[in-house]
Parts: C-alpha cells; structure tokens; sequence
C-alpha cells in the first residue's frame, strides 16, 4: 500500500470525524473508528519506516508517543475517575493526535508545505553594517552581499489561497504578512544556494505564527493588522499596516500601473531571486527550505510614507534604521509559490569557514 493510499484513507476518516461531530454523539463515536483506523495506518508506517527520511521517521515516533501517553492518562483516569479527565483522556486528546496524524501523512505524501500566492510586496532595502547580522546568521551559511553591501529589508505582502500540507483552513486563507529579512548564502555540490533570514515575522494570526514557531521554529509574532489598496485612474496606492501595542505601523505606497521587468544583475534582481530560507536552530542545527517562485515584475514607486517604531518592533538594535534613508524601495506584483519541507542540515554539510571580510 503506498504512502498516498494511506493518505487517502487517513484523510476520508479524519474528515468524515469532523463532519460527524455536527452531530456531537456520533462524531464521538465514530472518533473510536477513526482512532483505529490511524493505529492500524501507524504500524504500516513503522513497517516502511526504511523508505522515510529522518525528519519523518522522528514524526511517526512522536506520533507514537502521544498515542502512549494518552493511553496512560486513561489508565491513571480509571483509578482516579474524573469526569474532565474523561473528556481529555478519551475525545480531546485524541483528536488532537488524529489531527497531528492527518497532517503526519499528508507530509509523508508530498515534499510541499505550504502554497500560497504572495502578492503585492512593498520591499524598503536599507544597508546595514553586517556586523550587526552575525548573531543572526545560521551555522553553515554566510552573508551574502550586492556590490558590497550587506542588506536587510522590510517586506510587508498579502498572502493569498493558502493552502498548508494541501489543506485550506478556514479564516486563514487570505491574510498580511510583514518581516525583517537579510540575506545569506550557502555554498553546496559545488554552487551557492541564496537564501533569506527571518528576523522577525509578524501576521494576524495566531495559528499560524504557532505552526511556524512550532513545526519550522521560525521567528513569528502575532499583531492586528489590515491593508488596503486604493486604485486611481493612473496610479495605485498600497498600505499596510499593524499595531503594536497601542500604535499602529503603517507602510504606504503609491505606485505606477504598468508593470515593468526586473533588470538582470539588477539590486531589485538580488532582492527578490533568493530561493532558500534558513533558520538558526542553535549555534550547530540548521533547517534549510526551498522556495519555488517564477521570476516577478515589479511597479515603480512614485511616492512613499513610513511611520514604522523599528525599536519596538525589532529591538534597540534596529533602532537606527527610524531614521535610515532606505537603499530602494520597490514593489513586485508577486506570484503564486511553493514552500517545501524543511531539512535539518547534516554537520558535514554545515562548516564554511566564515569571517569579517565579506565579498559577493
């Protein structure tokens, strides 16, 4: 049986669980199914545990770890008898482990995490020293630098029909997006991989900065946020805009209509074409990502306005950059993309002599 039928199978159960909870009774009893139905698809994984990557065979033991957890927590409740130990023992907590499950096999049948569109990037650029980056940078990767300079960027997009592990949830299909980024490079089988560091990233929802922190340990924070876009006859004026604490962020933009192209060996080109992420686990661990894009066009920027508490946002490190003139500023129209699975870089692939002296 193949890693996408188990899938299927999975999925029908899971779903059909959900839908049955309409009806409270039922959906608890059929959750009794559906928990067989995952054990029965559990040990199945363990007998093909040799065609899996590492990173995968870790989930399927968590998996299985919860699954024995909870089967201790009913034994200790048949001694002690609590009615809201009942309910955690016997529905809450295995629907939370089914629902690990289901995203446990849709991981296993397809190498892509997250598709979605990002569109409408309002780029600000700004030259840093790099200095200020080291603390940031992931073992294994180096800065990478356009004509000798170290950049970060503020990016604020609209993610739109996310999907996450081929599934739309609800109330998190369309929504802001605004990160501080710099950007890295990592030398392997004889090429440079380009990619980008997230200092931090900031959206509206709360589980999807918990999924993030969680599964890719990336740097996410939830605040209120809202965009709005207003068309004009020639031009077109972009805002974002999210609230710290009781102030509110805003970037706006006003820009031509026609789209124009990104000039090879362009900054605008160093900006957008960097297809890796990479997160700093630790001083020695290193998740690496692949994101897939077409190349973008991007709309000329007549008028600008910024009122941004970097301080507050990013900490007094980046306090500076209130006052900083940016570099560039531009914005792509963006594109549909497909975020894949992370990988945890192995040791031997991590050491890359690194030091003071950066050059591109």
């Amino acid at each position: 049986m193949t890693f996408t039928t188990l899938h299927k199978i999975n999925k029908i159960f899971y779903f059909t669980t959900l839908g049955l909870y309409l009806f409270v009774y039922f959906g608890m009893l059929f959750q009794i199914v559906l928990g067989i139905v995952q054990v029965i698809i559990g040990i199945i994984l363990l007998a093909k545990m040799k065609e899996l990557s590492k990173e995968k065979k870790r989930k399927i033991q968590i998996y299985w770890l919860l699954v024995l957890t909870d089967f201790l927590l009913i034994v200790i409740n048949f001694i002690y008898e609590n009615d809201f130990a009942n309910f955690l023992c016997f529905f809450l907590f295995p629907m939370l482990i089914a629902t690990y499950f289901y995203f446990l096999t849709a991981n296993i049948t397809s190498d892509s995490f997250l598709k979605a569109e990002w569109k409408n990037l309002a780029l600000f650029n700004y030259e840093v020293d790099p200095k200020i980056l080291e603390k940031y940078v992931p073992n294994g990767t180096e800065i990478d630098l356009w004509s000798n300079k170290c950049y970060v960027s503020l990016v604020s997009f609209m993610f739109k029909n996310t999907k996450v592990l081929g599934l739309k949830v609800p109330f998190h299909i369309h929504f802001e997006e605004v990160n501080l980024r710099f950007y890295v490079k990592r030398f392997e089988n004889g090429e440079w991989k380009r990619g980008v560091v997230f200092i931090k990233e900031i959206v509206p929802k709360k589980a999807i900065t918990f999924i993030a922190n969680t599964l890719y340990q990336e740097h996410y924070e939830t605040q209120k946020m809202r965009h709005e876009i207003i068309e004009n006859e020639n031009t077109n004026t972009f805002i974002y805009q999210w609230k710290n604490k009781e102030n509110w962020n805003t970037i706006q933009l006003e820009t031509e209509k026609k789209l124009i192209e990104i000039e090879n060996d362009s900054e605008a080109e160093f900006i957008t074409e960097h297809y890796f992420g990479y997160t700093k686990i630790d001083e020695e661990v290193t998740f690496e990502y692949e994101v897939q894009h077409p190349r973008w066009e991007q709309y000329k920027v007549i008028n600008q306005k910024m009122d941004i508490d970097f301080g507050e946002n990013y900490g007094n490190e980046f306090e500076f950059l209130e006052t900083a003139i940016p570099n560039s500023i531009f914005l792509a129209e963006g594109s549909a993309i497909e975020v894949k699975n992370k990988r945890k870089l192995e040791i031997a692939d991590l050491f890359i002599p690194r030091g003071l002296n950066y050059e591109y």
